[in-house]
This record gives C-alpha cells, sequence and structure tokens, in this order.
C-alpha cells in the first residue's frame, strides 16, 4: 500500500529517564529491559497509519492461516517502482514471550516466501533457531539448528521431514506454521505470541460480545457501571433471546442466498451483524435463536430501550474498547493494536480510557498501539514522547515513520501548538484555492 521501503517501530523508549510507570521491566538473557505499555501514532488523512494496521493484520493472518498449496500470497504491495524491492515484502518482529526474546521474519512477493527465519536471544546475541533462503534458481533451502530441536530426536525428524515437503507447490507457505501444525513443540509459543495480537478496526465487531454480556454477569456490570461513569446515558443493559423456525429468521432479516447456502451447509453456527447474534443449528430442529442487547435511558421519567445500533457512534465505539479494560489482569500477555482509538470519542474519554490501560496493565505484558487524529492527545503532561509517533507521506506517496523523541521540546512548551504549527511535519497541508 503506502509502505514502500522499510519502516521500523519500536516500543523502546529512546531516554534513560522515562517515567517509570510509563514503562515494563522485563528480565532478558541481555539483561533488564524496558518496554513502553503505550504507542500512539499521528498525522494527516492517508498519511499511512491504517496502512501499519493493516500490515500487521496481513501479517498475522498469513502466520496463522495462510494460503493453500500454489496459490498467490494476496498481499497488496507498494504500486510504486522501487527497484530494489524487487517486488518483495517483508515483516520482523521481536518480541518477549515466556522469558525469551525472539526474532522472526519473513519476505515474499505475490507468489512465494523467499526468506524466513527465527532466532532466539542468548547471553551474546541473537542466535538462529532456522533460516530459509530461496537461491536464485528458485531452489528453497532450510538449515534447522540443534537450539530448534537436537540430532536424531523426534522433533528433529520431523521438522527435517516437513523441511524436504517445501516443494513447488508449498514455496508459499511458512516453515514456521507447517512445524507448529504438525506439532513441533518449541515453535508453539511463537505462534501463541501472534495469536495475542488483537487488531482492531472501527468497523470491527468484537466477537461473541453479546454472548459474553448474556453469560458473564461481571462482565456485564463492569461494562454498566463504565457506560454510566462516563456520562453516555445508559442507565441499564439487558440481554433478550427470541428463537424462530429458520425460514422465519431468513424472510425476516433478509438473509442472502449465499449466507443461507452457507449456514444450511455447516447445520450449525453463529452469524452476527449490526450488534445481534443468531445461533442456529440448535436442538433436534433447525431453529436459530436471536441473542440481543438493550440499552436502557431515562427519557421524560421513563426506562425506554434501544438497541445498540440505535446508540451514539461514541457509544458504540466506547463497547469496543471496554473489553480491553476488563480483560488486563486476566489475559495479561495481549498486544492491542487498534486503528482510529479516538474515533467518535471526547478527548477527555480517550484520555480517560488510555490513562486506565496504564494503570490495569500494571502487572501484566499487556500494550496498546493505536492510530488518532484527536491531536488534543499529544498532550506531554498524559504522554511521554517516547509514546508518540508522527506519520506522514513524502512527494512519491511512501509513509514514514517517525519519534516525537527524534525531536527537542523545552519543559513547559505547548506541544500540541508546537505541532499544528508544523514544527514536527505529519500535519495536512491545504492547497490554496481550496
Amino acid at each position: 500500500m503506502s509502505i514502500g521501503r522499510p519502516i521500523e517501530f519500536s516500543m523502546f523508549p529512546t531516554s534513560d529517564n522515562v517515567e517509570e510507570h510509563l514503562v515494563k521491566k522485563i528480565d532478558t538473557k541481555a539483561g533488564e529491559w524496558k518496554i513502553l505499555r503505550r504507542g500512539g501514532f499521528f498525522g494527516p488523512n492517508a498519511s499511512g497509519k491504517t496502512t501499519f494496521i493493516k500490515s500487521l493484520r496481513f501479517a498475522k493472518k498469513f502466520i496463522l492461516n495462510g494460503p493453500k498449496s500454489g496459490k498467490g500470497m494476496g498481499i497488496n504491495q507498494f504500486r510504486g517502482n522501487i527497484e530494489d524491492l524487487q517486488g518483495k515484502s517483508l515483516f520482523q518482529f521481536m518480541f518477549y514471550t515466556q522469558d525469551d526474546v525472539y526474532e522472526y521474519g519473513f519476505s515474499l512477493g505475490t507468489q512465494q516466501v523467499y526468506e524466513e527465519w527465527l532466532m532466539i536471544l542468548t547471553e551474546t546475541g541473537f542466535e538462529p533457531l532456522f533460516a530459509r533462503q530461496t537461491s536464485q534458481e528458485g531452489k528453497t533451502q532450510i538449515e534447522i539448528e540443534s537450539r530448534l530441536a537436537e540430532e536424531g530426536s523426534k522433533e528433529r525428524n520431523l521438522a527435517e521431514v516437513l523441511k524436504d515437503s517445501i516443494g513447488e507447490n508449498q514455496k508459499n507457505q511458512l516453515f514456521l506454521y507447517k512445524m507448529y501444525d504438525n506439532g513441533v513443540r518449541k515453535v508453539e509459543n511463537i505462534i501463541e505470541w501472534f495469536e495475542s495480537l488483537k487488531i482492531i478496526f472501527p468497523e470491527s465487531e468484537v466477537q461473541g460480545f453479546s454472548l459474553r454480556m448474556d453469560k458473564d454477569n461481571d462482565f456485564r456490570k463492569f461494562v454498566l457501571d463504565s457506560l454510566k461513569h462516563m456520562d453516555t446515558g445508559v442507565t441499564g443493559i439487558s440481554v433478550v433471546s427470541d428463537v424462530m423456525d429458520f425460514g422465519e429468521f431468513v424472510e425476516k432479516f433478509h438473509i442472502s442466498r449465499r449466507i443461507v447456502s452457507q449456514i444450511e451447509d455447516n447445520r450449525n453456527g453463529i452469524l452476527t451483524f449490526a450488534g445481534r447474534y443468531f445461533m442456529f443449528g440448535e436442538g433436534e430442529k433447525q431453529q436459530t435463536t436471536l441473542v440481543q442487547i438493550k440499552f436502557e435511558h431515562m427519557l421524560n421519567g421513563e426506562l425506554v430501550s434501544f438497541n445498540v445500533e440505535e446508540e451514539s457512534d461514541g457509544t458504540q465505539r466506547l463497547l469496543d474498547l471496554l473489553p480491553i479494560l476488563f480483560s488486563l489482569g486476566k489475559n495479561g500477555h495481549d498486544i492491542y493494536f487498534i486503528d482510529e482509538r479516538d474515533r467518535s470519542l471526547h478527548t477527555k474519554l480517550s484520555q480517560y480510557l488510555l490513562r486506565e490501560f496504564l494503570i490495569g496493565s500494571g502487572n501484566t505484558d499487556s500494550q496498546i498501539i493505536f492510530t488518532a487524529h484527536d491531536v488534543n492527545l499529544i498532550n506531554l503532561e498524559e504522554f511521554g514522547q517516547d509514546e508518540i509517533w508522527f506519520v506522514e507521506k513524502d512527494s512519491n506517496g511512501e509513509s514514514h515513520f517517525r519519534p516525537f523523541s527524534d525531536f527537542e521540546i523545552q519543559k513547559g512548551q505547548n506541544a500540541l501548538k508546537a505541532y499544528l504549527n508544523g514544527r514536527f511535519g505529519a500535519v495536512p497541508l491545504i492547497k490554496g484555492g481550496v
């Protein structure tokens, strides 16, 4: 998309005197590291903020699922002509899980994987677990190290078999996932880390939200108390369900023939749209159970119920984000990438939610990385310079990332005013005559 040449985003603070409450300390083979808990991207529309989040979504999906043998990659590459890239895209991650630091990466084109590697941090630096290369003749070679599996062990023999299986029709698949899918335990925690990446877009629907509200009383109470606390006007929440015949369901909600065909093929499952969950195929007969949240408001002295799609955009956005705060401390290693974190929210609400995340993640490894248009969040009383990144495009249409910490700012200086005056770049240039 708009990412042409390599860009790098890091959660390492650049200053030694970063405020302690902003970081998590982790013990690694190379000593104690400080890692930021939050990171935010700011910049004009179409600068590449969403593109970055989409690139992560692509990488996660490719790592956890990947294409079928012989199929194309589905990657949306930068369309500008950059000869030295040779039509290849590269993804590289360095991450911490189960007391170890790993580096994993791969490069690919539209039809195959060219490189792939997995490394682990030791006392002397990063050491390889496996490395994959494709020669100019198109031959794939994979070197497996004893750190991944000892010579002669069952797992090593299995890894060697899988290595040999990457033939002409499987060059589009990752060796990492092939090992995981076939039971090589050494890579399980790597896959689990990628599964812990939660990527949320404004149009995303929180999976299972209505069902969770129905089954988990603590979660429902947390959501209600939070909505009350944030002055949304919601005074109560209920979950209602209704059982109907499958044919009645199709007719009443105008379900397309394609979806009906999928439902009939699967026999059972869950369909969701507009905040409603439809569970079908339950019991002996093919019935459909509608599960729906109702929000109560006090209007003219009477309680009135609203469906989720009738709530304000801001309230609906809060329903995307509140499960994150509720889960802190319960899923202590989830990492959230959120596009347009501030969409439809007042600045004070955005600041409050990010402040609550910082407090709630204190004893966890959870992090939050977000894009935002609300420039009022560029407030050094709420955030450290290391937490803020600026994104902008150059004249060739390529996105560039730059941390706020690259710029010197005097104590007491108004960071927002300096940003809007263009001192740090990443502001829209409105041309005359528009």
